[in-house]
């Protein structure tokens, strides 16, 4: 037979491990609630701290709760990538070496405009996430391939790599309500800094802002840099 005291405990850890269903949120806590909630805070503000006691009012429990699952930001962090990343497509195989770099390519500019998150979970405190790594190896295994190797390896890689993240990073990451609208880009005080030609220049150009079609930018963007490739590889085989 069961105490008084004993039920009221029992009743406490149902309570502590049972989430407020607010809007749809699931009903019990587990490490997969943690983590959906987790990187839909941090799809919606990218460039916001992403703190446990955030992610556990947004689940309605305490930070400690969370703690039981993830007993460090580290630790959670390590979750969500392997999450962000764990569908990434596999290289075409049957492709010509080019386009399957563009591919890929555009394989990470399609998952950042589905996860505008998805920077922050490529690594962190000077660290390159497990996952991210695991993406970029069919790169990496690629080059190798096409006959790229010590220090050419690492350095035609380093910069594909990161030029690919940097152009998607300034193409999409622009993509948003504010600059719809040549009208409503506001160069400020940048103007007293520029020449009256290069002021007449900039007012000529600023119509064509809003009508320039990001995702072609883009594209021109990751040929070039597949030409780049293209060029050391040549310059090796001389």
């Amino acid at each position: 037979m069961t105490s008084s005291k004993g039920r009221k405990g029992m009743v406490a850890m149902a309570n502590e491990a049972a989430v407020i269903p607010v809007r749809g949120r699931p009903a019990v806590l587990s490490a997969e609630a943690i983590v959906e909630v987790a990187l839909r805070l941090l799809d919606a503000h990218p460039t916001a701290e992403l703190s446990m006691a955030k992610i556990a009012r947004e689940l309605s429990v305490s930070p400690p709760a969370l703690y039981r699952y993830f007993p460090t930001r580290t630790a959670l962090l390590n979750a969500m990538s392997a999450e962000m990343f764990a569908d990434f497509p596999a290289l075409p195989a049957d492709l010509p070496w080019r386009d399957q770099l563009i591919r890929w390519q555009n394989d990470v500019a399609h998952l950042y405009e589905r996860h505008h998150g998805v920077m922050m979970l490529m690594g962190w405190d000077d660290q390159l996430a497990g996952p991210w790594l695991r993406v970029q190896m069919p790169v990496l295994s690629l080059f190798h391939s096409l006959g790229f190797t010590k220090l050419a390896l690492v350095e035609t890689t380093s910069w594909f790599l990161a030029a690919t993240v940097g152009l998607i990073r300034t193409y999409l990451a622009t993509d948003s309500e504010g600059l719809s609208r040549s009208d409503m880009i506001e160069f400020g005080d940048g103007l007293d800094h520029l020449t009256p030609e290069q002021r007449a220049l900039t007012e000529e150009t600023r119509q064509w802002i809003a009508q320039g079609d990001a995702n072609r930018i883009l594209n021109l963007g990751f040929e070039a840099l597949v030409d780049g490739v293209e060029r050391e590889l040549a310059r090796l085989k001389r």
